[in-house]
This record gives structure tokens, sequence and C-alpha cells, in this order.
């Protein structure tokens, strides 16, 4: 008995929001819909068969008006004075006042020219400016048509102009001329078109010839332009086809997409067109009044549905925004406030499963909030511990770069001193012995053999040779003396030129002194990697580069030797491979500078040493 009066409510409520909500909406949307549609139907065809209707009388007049010009340029092409015959032939003679009364009794032109048969001008009304001679625009294909005709808008240095053409014949047929009547489009008189023609504010009212340009308008601004759907219409009036309807691809002043009505009607002679365009909001001013009408009949109408539906929904809604506000308040977090009991039905047994979510939920957060709050102090104390040891790991490098570069202070000086010690005392004795045992030499008795003496003294001399090279590799004079870039360029000659290589030295700046320090490192970096080209490059060319630029000095060296695997000298081995390039890299990092190294096997081998210079000491 329980679960059929469980299966019953369950019926009565779909029964009950089902059936009211969907009546009410079906009734409501049906009639909503009918009305809109058919008054929407009724309006827009009316307009349009309106505008069509408008286009087609506009295109009327306008046509009666080119032919009225016609007959006044035709009166001026028969009267008896257009041609003579004589010896000659056929020929045209003086015109007499016939073409200022024509012009006079114009409508639309503004001149009036007299052209011989290769559309040269003869005479022209009025007189100045004096065109004579000049050709008027389109008398060619106008005289090959022989029958009066209009051409299409010309650009000439006046402005935009079009032309209305009649031949002019002798009297055996043959034509010998034109007689051609000059429009200009933005005169007052072209305009007179279209003045009676009334159109609302955003509309146009054009007037365009057979390639889609706007030869007058009721805006003057459009003069000239190519007209809107400018295809669509050449086509319209080569088919003579008139057309009337909506466009919504058209655009306001601010590019958003509004509909827009259109009408037009093609003239028969001449080939133009009358094209018209209103904004929707001027053309349907009725079916806007319709839809106003729909705007307030709607939601009347959904009022109504709602009141329907409201009576019999209240014993579903009031649960439903319990059980809402319950959900709305679970996906806020607050999961603190229980679910009232909601009954036994199917709306109150999702109560309960859902509050029993809400308890499951609210152990959870509290077991996650503690589990954060815990790892929250773990990781402060991991960041504090990481800030710690970054701290000691800055300082032991910075401790280290200094202890590096007093090392190199001190290896620097010890070589000082101990160059200067051979120079000063062992040179100077072994310079001596060299002397005596010249001397020596030539104080023996003749007769005596002298080879012992003379061998010891070419040792003392080569001793004193290699003691100078020892020297010069300890501390090079020139390194003092010239500074970095010359120091480089005497070590690279004197290490790679006795080997066979063929070396290159590019320097971009060689003029101005670096701190010592600077140049002592770089120039022992320098030297060791020239000294293992030298030992284990089997190079033929060697390239060295310098420059200072933004602040940093970068020393390229490049051999096109038998290169090497830099994954295999990252750490020193037992043997001795890789220190060279240890000692490289630590001098230079000493600086607070980088060493790239680019080398493979087979592919010769490229270092990069890149240091920063204080900004006194760095131009470029």
């Amino acid at each position: 008995m329980a679960h059929s009066s469980r299966e019953w409510n369950l019926r009565g409520i779909q029964q009950r929001v089902m059936l009211i909500v969907l009546l009410g909406i079906l009734a409501s949307t049906t009639a909503f819909g009918w009305v809109a549609w058919q008054a929407l139907d009724d309006w827009t065809a009316r307009v349009l068969q309106d505008r069509g209707v408008h286009t087609g009388v506009v295109a009327t007049h306008v046509e009666t008006v080119v032919q009225r010009e016609w007959q006044r340029l035709q009166e001026v092409a028969s009267a008896p004075w257009t041609a003579t015959d004589d010896d000659a032939g056929t020929r045209m003679v003086e015109p007499p006042a016939i073409l200022r009364a024509a012009l006079l009794r114009a409508e639309l032109m503004e001149r009036i020219y007299v052209t011989d048969g290769a559309g040269r001008i003869r005479w022209q009304e009025p007189a100045k400016p004096d065109m004579t001679g000049q050709t008027v625009p389109d008398a060619r294909r106008a005289i090959a048509a022989g029958r009066p005709s209009a051409s299409q808008l010309e650009d000439t240095p006046g402005g935009p102009r079009v032309y209305l053409f009649v031949t002019i014949q002798s009297w055996t047929g043959e034509t010998i001329g034109l007689v051609a009547g000059e429009i200009d489009p933005s005169s007052s008189r072209f305009p007179v078109l279209l003045r009676p023609h009334q159109v609302p504010p955003g509309g146009s009212l054009d007037v365009v010839d057979q390639n889609g340009a706007v030869l007058g308008s009721t805006d003057a601004s459009r003069v000239g332009l190519d007209a809107a759907h400018r295809a669509f219409l050449v086509q319209s009036i080569a088919d003579g086809r008139a057309s009337a309807g909506t466009c919504r691809t058209c655009h306001d002043d601010r590019r958003r997409a509004v509909e827009t009505v259109m009408a037009f009607t093609p003239t028969r002679q001449p080939r133009w067109g009358v094209y018209l365009q209103e904004p929707e909001g001027a053309s349907l001013a009725h079916v806007h009044a319709l839809r106003r009408t729909l705007l307030w009949l709607g939601p009347l109408i959904f009022v109504l549905g709602i009141g329907y539906a409201y009576g019999a929904g209240q014993s579903v809604l009031r649960p439903i925004r319990v059980l809402t506000k319950a959900a709305q308040r679970i996906e806020t977090g607050d999961v603190d406030e229980p679910i009232p009991p909601l009954g036994t039905d199917e709306l109150g047994r999702l109560g309960q499963s859902l509050e029993r979510m809400r308890a499951a939920l609210a152990r959870s957060f509290a077991e996650i909030e503690e589990a954060n709050t815990t790892l929250e102090h773990r990781v402060l104390d991991r960041t504090r511990e990481l800030q710690r040891l970054y701290g000691q790991l800055a300082e032991r490098e910075e401790a280290r770069s200094r202890l590096l570069r007093q090392v190199i202070t001190a290896q620097e000086d010890e070589r000082k001193r101990l160059a200067r010690e051979l120079h000063d005392e062992t040179s100077q004795t072994i310079s001596a012995l060299a002397m005596r045992l010249e001397t020596a030499l030539k104080q023996l008795p003749a007769g005596v053999d002298g080879t012992p003496i003379n061998d010891a003294r070419v040792l003392a001399v080569r001793t004193l040779d290699e003691l100078h090279r020892l020297i010069y590799d300890l501390r090079p004079a020139v390194l003092d003396d010239l500074g970095l870039w010359p120091a480089i360029q005497w070590y690279a000659e004197r290490m790679l030129k006795s080997r066979g290589v063929a070396v290159r030295c590019e320097f971009a700046d060689v003029d101005r002194r670096l701190p010592s320090l600077v140049e002592t490192a770089l120039f022992r970096a320098v030297q060791e990697a020239i000294s293992n080209i030298a030992k284990h490059a089997e190079a033929d060319q060697a390239l060295i580069q310098g420059t200072i630029r933004n602040a940093t000095l970068t020393i390229e060296i490049e051999d096109d030797g038998k290169g090497f695997d830099p994954t295999t000298i990252r750490r020193p081995s037992d043997l001795g491979h890789g220190w060279g390039l240890l000692g490289i890299t630590e001098r230079v990092e000493a600086l607070g500078g980088t060493v790239t190294i680019d080398s493979a096997p087979d592919q010769g081998a490229r270092l990069v040493f890149s240091v920063p210079l204080p900004r006194e000491d760095a131009h470029g």
C-alpha cells in the first residue's frame, strides 16, 4: 500500500507540473507566434511592394527626362547647317544659334559639344573653356553604335561626368560626327530628377549607371561612389529585371549589421537604374509597432501561464526551494546548517540523501582543513629551511668566487715574482756564464781543442733562450704594457703559427684598458684554450674574436680541428682530461661570466666567453 501511494505521488507531481505548464506555454506560444508571423509577413510584403512601385515611378521619370534631352540633341543633329556637300566631300560647317537654344532648354545638360567623325570637339556651348580638338570620352563607342546612347560615369579633369550622345549623319547616311550633352552629377540640375521623392533619414534614392556607379542621389555625398550591392545591380541592369527585398548584411556607421529594405528598377534607355535603400526602422515602422505590441503581449501571456502553473506547483516548489537553497549553501562551502525534513515523498527522500551528503562533506571539510593546516606548517618550515640553505649557498658561492679571485691574484703575483727572479738572477747568471765561456774560448792557446768549451757556451745560450720563453709564459710583458687584446694576438701567433695553424684575430675594440684582474683572468682562459688547440685539435685554421657590447665582453675561439664530445669531459679524469676546460670555466665564472662550449667529433670546436663589465669599463 505504501509503495502504491509513492507511485501515485510521483505520477501526480509529473501530471500537475507537466500538464498545466505545457498547456499554458503551448497556448501562449502558439497564439504569439501565429500573430507575429502573419503580421510581419503581411507588412513586409506591403512595404516591399510599395518600394518597388516607388522606384518604378522614379525610373519612368528618369527615362522621360533623358528622352527629352535626347530630343534636344537630335534637333541640333538634324539641323540643316550641320553638313554640306562640295568638291571636297561631306564636311561640317559653322553651327547657327540652335546650339545655344538647345542648351538653354536643357534640363540636365551643362554643356553641349559638336564633334567630327573621330569624336574631336569642333564646337561647344558655352564656348569657354575652349576644348576644341579634344576628344569627348566614350565618343568612339557612341559613333560605332550609330544611335542615341549614354556613357558610363567618366572621370574628367573637371570631376565625374555623364554624356548623352546623338549621331550626326550626312544626306548619304554617313555618320560625320556627334552631338554630346555633358551632365555634371554634382550640379544643381541633376538632383531635379529625385527632388520630389522623399527618403527617410538614413536611406537614399540613387540613379546608377550600367557599371553600378552612383550618378545622382538624394544623398549628395554618394555621387561618384559605387552603389551598395554593385554586382547585383549591374546584373539586374543587364537583365532588365526589377527587384525588391531586404538585406541583413548591410552595416551602419558603427559597423553593426542592420536590416535594409531595398528596391531596384532598371531603365530601358539609357541603361541605368533607380536604386532605393532604407533602414528597417523607417521602412518597417508598422512592423516595429506590431513588435512592440507583441513585446507587452508576450509577457502578459507568460504571466498567465505562470498563474496556471502556480496553484498546482506550490506543493512542489516549496521543498524544491528548500533543497535549492541548501544546495547553494553547500556549493559555497557552508555545510553547517542541516536540511529540515521534507516528508516521505520523492523530494523528502532526496532531502534525506542530500542531508547525509552534507554531513559527510562537513566531516570531510573538517579533515581537509586539519590536513591543510598541518601541511601549511610543514611547507612554511620547509620554506624557511630552504631560504636558510639558499642563503648559505649564496654566501658560500660568493666566498668561493672571492677565494678564486684571490687564488688567481696570488697565482699571478707568484708568476710575476718567479719571472722577476728568473730574469734578475738566473738569467743574469746564465748570461754571465755564456760570456765567460766565450772569453775562455778566445783565450785558448793555439792547437788546443776548444770544442767542449764551445758546446758548453751553445748550451748556455740555448738555456738562456728557454729561460726567456719560460719568463714570457709566466708573465708576458705585453699583457702589462699593451693590454688584453695585443697579448692574446701575440700568444696566439707564437703558439699556433709555429705549428702551422693559420690564426686570425678580430677585435672590435683594442684601445681601452680593462681592470687588471679581468685582463689577467681572461688572458689565462684564452691561453688555456689556445694551448688546447696547439696540443690536441690538429687544426688548420683558428679564429679569435673579441667584442664589447651592452656592458658585456665576449670572446669567441673557434677552430676547424677534430673536435670532441663536451659530455665526456664534464668532470676532469685522473688522466688529466678536462682540467684545462675546468680552469677556463672557473676563471670566467669568478668574473661573473659564462662559458659556452660547442663541439662535436670531427666538427671543430667553438668556445664563447661572456663576462659582464662595470659600466665605467663598458663601451661599444
